[in-house]
């Protein structure tokens, strides 16, 4: 039977056990702690979460199966197989030879006292599961009253501005609360035979190469979760070569890429833009630019820039614009 470079015997699913093929899918190395475990897993369903990929279709498919990939990699590592399996790896690693002093202490060789696993009563799971339904129902309606509010002539200038912020941290708090409760539920319920273990091709399904978007908002962190080390770091730019990406306050907030770069950056509008749009004008905002034009290669708070050509922007308002038809024409409505 093939062995594990850690030294359990492989599943026959490729050279690896069960958890070291897990911990490849959550990019970690064989000796990663649970708390490693635990943050490399909200860090890549961040990056891998299908709603970030709703305009591209072949792209937000692989990021189901990416996600698939780190939700079963993440209930083995956490459950009782994955780590009874840690334990006898941990067991076969050579062991220092005991000094002298040690051998003469006999509580040297004492054996340290193992813990119960803390196991919830079914009253404890349906309680989380209550509370899970609650959540899902009160987002559903506040994405319903976001729409209104947002799309009505009355509130929708104030409402745009003040949202953004709140938007985003209740939808990564309900993306981290979900995942994670669903993670803990699946790995608490008994599998078939009375055992938690699972089937090892659905504990590591073959990963997927394809890298996701880059936009704006996501940390320094996430954003090397993606693109491996960059070619030069600082608290405000990483640098991958000849693109740079710029950061505010910890969130990616602009960037300039190479044409021949093959980092995959993109933009979607924050509120409801007519999307039959064909032109843009003065005074066109920047959701409206982003459906006519597209993502732009080089992207600031006053600038849109495609190619050679380059969108002005005031208070968020197209003020101006640089037209290089040569290089990537803007669609402007004629004056």
């Amino acid at each position: 039977m093939p062995t594990c470079s850690c030294g359990n015997a492989a599943d026959g699913a490729g050279d690896f056990c069960a958890r070291c093929a897990a911990l490849q899918t959550l990019e970690l190395p064989q000796d990663a702690t649970d708390k490693e475990v635990k943050e490399a897993y909200r860090v890549l369903v961040k990056v891998w979460h299908p709603d970030r990929f709703h305009g591209d279709e072949k792209l937000k498919q692989a990021a189901d199966e990416k996600l698939k990939a780190l939700n079963s990699a993440y209930l083995f590592l956490t459950s009782r197989a994955g780590s009874a399996q840690r334990r006898r790896q941990q067991a076969k690693r050579p062991q220092p030879e005991a000094s002298a002093s040690q051998k003469m202490d006999p509580q040297a060789h004492a054996q340290p006292i193992r813990r119960r696993q803390l196991r919830l009563p079914t009253g404890t799971l349906l309680k989380l599961a209550v509370i899970a339904c609650i959540l899902l129902v009160g987002w559903f309606i506040l994405s319903a009253l976001d729409s209104f509010l947002a799309s009505d002539p009355a509130t929708g200038p104030i409402y745009s501005e003040l949202r953004v912020g709140v938007k985003e941290r209740f939808h990564e708090g309900m993306e981290s609360l979900w995942s994670e409760t669903g993670a803990r539920l699946h790995a608490l319920v008994p599998r078939k035979g009375g055992s938690a273990s699972q089937n090892p091709d659905d504990a590591h399904p073959a990963p997927v190469n394809l890298r996701p978007y880059i936009t704006a908002g996501l940390t320094q962190q996430e954003v090397i979760a993606v693109l491996g080390t960059p070619t030069s770091s600082s608290e405000s730019e990483l640098t991958y070569g000849p693109s740079d990406l710029e950061f505010t306050n910890g969130n990616l907030s602009g960037w300039n890429i190479a044409a021949s770069s093959p980092i995959r950056v993109k933009l979607w509008p924050d509120a409801p833009v007519n999307p039959k749009l064909a032109s843009f004008k003065i005074g066109s905002t920047k959701n409206e630019v982003l459906v006519v034009q597209g993502t732009p290669s080089y992207f600031s708070d006053a600038m849109f820039g495609y190619g050679g050509s380059v969108v002005y922007f005031v208070n968020g308002r197209v003020a101006s614009w640089k037209n290089d038809p040569t290089t990537v024409p803007l669609r402007v409505a004629s004056r």
